[in-house]
């Protein structure tokens, strides 16, 4: 048996720190249109005129709390797969299974969103392929 996690895992690995370093990104970008963001929220019919900067800084800062932990989580989480941590591969797709509903649920999908899901949904697959199963649930040194 080869010492090292198995193609696939390493992979899905590198999927999942991409997919964080874009919800960063996306978080950036986020922070960076913020003066925009008022009239965003009151165009799109969030919040009347006079609350949309009060509701735009709440999203502001839901989302950067959001952004931040998930992409935490993915890189502590994959990190933690090269040390053979079966419970980390499950809390993985704990996330990832509740950061796709969150982007299910806001219809967001069509968007840089998509880029994630399809990221997420092939290192997801990658994650739970058998050899990545095997490595992961085997002997540990």
């Amino acid at each position: 048996m080869a010492s090292g996690p198995p193609r696939q895992l390493r992979l899905s690995i590198v999927g999942w720190w991409v997919v964080a370093l874009l919800l960063l990104l996306q978080t950036a970008v986020m922070w960076a249109g913020r003066d925009a963001l008022p009239d965003q929220v009151a165009g799109g019919g969030l919040a009347p005129l006079g609350e949309a900067a009060g509701h735009a800084r709440h999203l502001l800062v839901v989302n950067t709390a959001f952004g931040i932990g998930l992409a935490a989580a993915y890189l502590v989480l994959g990190a933690l797969l090269f040390r053979r941590r079966p419970w980390a591969r499950l809390l993985l797709t704990g996330f990832a299974v509740v950061h796709l509903l969150m982007l299910l649920g806001t219809g967001a999908v069509l968007s840089v969103n998509g880029v994630l899901v399809l990221f997420g949904a092939v290192a997801g697959l990658l994650l739970w392929w058998p050899t990545s199963t095997e490595w992961v649930t085997g002997e540990h040194d």
